[in-house]
């Protein structure tokens, strides 16, 4: 369980990543793409499984519970404005309130 546990989190890693670059691709243009709404949602569904995983196994440390809700919020805030934006022409500026959110939640994941 904690292999899959671990694979599954450099999959969310990535996806965040993915986000990541599907933002600085449309910087010049700014609209929300492909990219960058799958790369949140699917780092949304992986977040989910990895504190799913992590409450059920004995293997893998318990996750901390406030930080689970603060990271779900901005996370959910992220995918909403995604997809909800998504057909929306360039210039659409809530692309970079996504992008804000994903540094928020990728700091908070770091720092706390």
């Amino acid at each position: 369980m904690e292999t899959l546990y671990d694979v599954l989190v450099w999959l969310h890693i990535a996806s965040w990543a993915v986000a990541l670059i599907g933002y600085v691709l449309v910087l010049s243009e700014p609209r929300v793409n492909g990219l960058l709404a799958h790369g949140v949602g699917s780092a949304w569904v992986l977040g989910l499984v990895l504190v799913a995983i992590a409450s059920m196994s004995d293997d893998v440390a318990d996750p901390n519970h406030a930080k689970v809700a603060v990271k779900l919020v901005i996370a959910t805030a992220a995918v909403g404005l995604a997809h909800g934006t998504r057909k929306k022409p360039a210039p659409n500026p809530l692309v970079h309130v996504v992008a804000a959110l994903i540094l928020v939640n990728v700091g908070l994941a770091y720092l706390w």
